[in-house]
């Protein structure tokens, strides 16, 4: 009797989670959705723009708080952070219903676990930004940098921190090399519908974006792994951080021009992805 009941109730849990799954695969969330990555594409032109400024000597934050903190001055700011925020919550909403999909459907668990894994990962990532957009929407700010340095210092004093940091800045570099080869072998290409007579364009800004976004990224893991190494979390410094240490270094000036060019290649493809992208 009481092993009927916990299977009355597990299936009920069942129904239940399929049920929200579905809802929140509605027509109208779909359309926020694409929405969301439009709104990711702004952010990346953005912290481009702030780059090549600092490559011109001046200063700024080139990472997803200066993007937004930019937005929040303009005309109409305040709407578009909170138009941005509700964009960027319901693409986060969207991906965890994949990872749900995913799970359910994929029969070989090793996919099933990667597809699903992938999905719920994004939903993190999304989901960090809509919150970024809600505390500036509400009149905060959010220092990137210093909260990267702030984590890497709290980890730093816990045991075993330091294997953690090390494993932390290798998983962000290996992150880079994968966004390296979808860009070269345009394996990013599958997550999209035909674009039609646009798709030379956007396989060319697709493969940009990516190698660009990749290298950012290994540089962000190696500055983790030299503050852990020297035992000085100011060095890790997240996105800005890395974008910095590009244009300090032989050639920097061209080096950092080239990558945020490229950031701004992902982002315009971020917005076709709002056009063309599956859902």
């Amino acid at each position: 009797m009481g092993e009927r009941k916990m299977g009355q109730a597990a299936g009920k849990a069942n129904r239940a989670a399929s049920e929200a799954a579905s809802a929140s695969r509605s027509p109208a969330l779909r359309v926020l959705a694409r929405t969301g990555f439009v709104f990711i594409g702004l952010v990346h032109i953005l912290i481009g723009f702030i780059a090549l400024q600092i490559d011109r000597g001046q200063g700024g934050r080139a990472d997803q708080s200066g993007a937004i903190g930019s937005l929040a001055s303009k005309p109409g700011g305040p709407l578009l952070l909170w138009a941005g925020f509700a964009a960027c919550a319901a693409l986060a909403l969207w991906m965890l219903s994949e990872a749900f999909f995913e799970w359910r459907s994929e029969p070989e668990p090793k996919k099933k676990l990667g597809k699903a894994g992938a999905a719920a990962g994004k939903a993190v990532v999304f989901g960090f930004l809509a919150f970024t957009f809600a505390v500036f929407g509400a009149g905060g700010s959010k220092n990137s940098s210093q909260s990267a340095s702030d984590f890497t210092a709290k980890l730093m004093g816990a045991p075993a921190g330091a294997v953690l940091l090390i494993a932390v800045g290798l998983a962000i570099i290996a992150a880079g090399g994968f966004y390296v080869y979808r860009g070269v072998t345009r394996k990013f290409m599958e997550d999209l519908q035909d674009p039609g007579r646009a798709r030379t364009a956007v396989e060319w800004l697709g493969t940009i974006g990516y190698a660009a976004k990749g290298v950012v990224l290994a540089v962000v893991g190696i500055l983790i792994i030299v503050a852990t190494a020297t035992a000085d979390p100011s060095k890790s410094s997240g996105l800005d951080g890395g974008l910095k240490t590009l244009g300090s270094q032989p050639y920097g000036v061209f080096l950092l021009a080239a990558v945020a060019a490229g950031l701004m290649c992902y982002g315009v493809y971020s917005m076709a992805r709002g056009r063309y992208g599956k859902f």
